[in-house]
């Protein structure tokens, strides 16, 4: 999706659930558009079955029972497109905005153009297996069925080569990865295809009468005519073996106007050297398999990593500090997105680990770009503290404190979005005295979240000759460093994007 004004997308929210893309696609003679249960096609239905996601709204999707999780949304596809009378799948609801595929146990396929803002992780969910029955209705869901997002790699949208790849927030339970087919120059003219997700946003479709009717001379893009629609935006697009050879970038206008109502935009005959716009798989794979730290059977790289990771990008081998009051320098470009905070991170990440031996208070502000911190005792301990935007105006820069009690901290400088650059992290450790014998100690697990509540005290801007209060300066040099902690105070809510 491209970036339009505030105003045009409080628009389109108020009409849609998410607005997933504006390129949709078209049907080609004959829509060929099959419920998988009834597809002929072993094979293809067994791929649907195992690898296909859809795309949906957080909000719509209703998880308080594991075993009978329940998709909320009740619009159809007739009252959303004001169809006519006949239109096939009418009286289907359509919740979903793009389609994905599984590539390897936390990692999935999709569209650039699907997760080009931060909101497209943050507040959506993938569901496998939503699709309808025999009977008519649509298919159980449960728990291992639905993932949410915990960051994005090899993200790319110029128009014509369009990927990504969501790192799942676990690894998936219950469905396998599809076969991966690179053809370093593209495929033939004339290869059969099929189309294999979510059109429109209603339960996931199976398309095998498209081919392949160009290819670009560099291999990375291609068109075919596969019967596809908005919402097929990031399905796969496999050959009649099973094998994922592609995705749908994008392509026509969906309906046309049939005089008072709307009807399938039907392009008969089909062209021999147009249709909808396709990116082939090995543009996307050399881009996620480069990005540092990725370990995947999907690269061929011998089970390691293609490219080793960076310092500090994964918690388990974070970046060893002194509790020593400094400002840090450095930059996330080339970090993997691999974890995330309660209050957001959808971008890269790094990681910094300290040890405390007595009780001290903590602080800690980023700037440079829109950042997220957040505090965790351990990898896997409870989040301590979590903070988004000091300048809410422009989204910028971040900090949190909290009183930790001796023991291993990790502290996480994580991006809001894909958009990073340099920054700079100032910490401070201060030494606080016991409290009384009479008060309750401080739990280091229960600090507070950037949720409106009290936060703590905070840590004053890091950077050098910064008032504070009534003319006051904090330094920023070494350990002579005169660190101040301002009182406590209520962090504002976060301004929502």
């Amino acid at each position: 999706m491209r970036s339009r004004s505030s105003l045009a997308c409080l628009l389109l929210l108020a009409c849609s659930p998410e607005i997933a893309a504006e390129r949709a696609p078209v049907v080609y003679a004959e829509d060929g558009r099959t419920e998988p249960h009834a597809h002929p096609s072993a094979t293809l239905r067994a791929v649907a079955a195992r690898s296909i996601a859809m795309k949906i709204g957080a909000r719509h999707v209703d998880r308080s029972d594991p075993s009978d999780v329940r998709i909320t949304y009740r619009r159809t596809l007739r009252e959303a497109q004001e169809l006519c009378d006949g239109v096939a799948f009418a009286d289907q609801i359509e919740p979903g905005t793009c389609s994905g595929t599984l590539i390897d146990a936390q990692h999935l396929l999709t569209a650039g153009h699907c997760m080009d803002t931060a909101r497209d992780c943050d507040e959506s969910l993938w569901v496998f297996g939503f699709q309808m029955t025999p009977s008519g209705e649509i298919a159980p869901l449960v728990a291992d069925d639905v993932y949410g997002c915990a960051g994005v790699l090899a993200y790319f949208d110029d128009g014509e080569i369009d990927h990504a790849v969501v790192r799942l927030d676990r690894p998936v339970v219950g469905h396998s990865p599809a076969e991966l087919r690179v053809e370093p120059s593209g495929l033939a003219r004339g290869t059969p295809i099929a189309l294999i997700g979510h059109p429109n946003g209603i339960p996931m479709k199976i398309d095998d009468g498209g081919a392949i009717t160009w290819t670009s001379r560099d291999g990375a893009s291609a068109r075919g005519t596969v019967d596809a629609f908005s919402g097929n935006s990031g399905s796969g697009v496999f050959d009649h073996a099973g094998r994922l050879v592609a995705l749908l970038r994008g392509g026509e206008t969906d309906y046309v106007d049939a005089g008072g109502c709307n009807v399938v935009n039907v392009i008969d005959p089909p062209p021999a050297d147009d249709g909808e716009g396709l990116t082939y798989l090995r543009p996307a794979l050399e881009a996620f398999c480069a990005s540092p730290g990725v370990s995947s059977p999907a690269c061929d790289c011998g089970g390691e990593p293609c490219v080793p990771e960076l310092e500090g990008d994964r918690c388990d081998a974070a970046e060893v500090i002194a509790p020593v009051s400094r400002t840090l320098t450095g930059s996330l470009v080339g970090y993997a997105p691999l974890d995330r905070g309660e209050c957001g991170g959808a971008g890269p990440e790094r990681v910094y680990a300290f040890t405390v031996s007595e009780r001290t208070a903590f602080g800690a502000r980023s700037a440079g770009f829109d950042t997220v911190l957040y505090l965790r005792a351990g990898c896997d301990g409870p989040e301590i503290a979590c903070h988004d935007d000091v300048d809410r105006d422009t989204d910028r820069g971040s900090q949190l404190s909290a009183v930790l009690d001796p023991g291993t901290y990790h502290l996480f400088l994580d991006a809001y979005d894909a958009d990073v650059d340099t920054y700079t992290l100032a910490l401070s450790f201060e030494p606080v005295a016991p409290p009384d014998a009479g008060s309750a100690p401080v739990d280091a697990g229960s600090g507070a979240r950037d949720a409106g509540r009290d936060a703590g005290p905070l840590l004053a801007d890091a950077g050098p000759e910064t008032p504070v209060g009534g003319g006051c300066r904090v330094g920023t040099r070494g350990g002579g460093a005169a660190w101040l902690l301002i009182l406590l105070g209520l962090l504002g809510a976060r301004r929502r994007r």
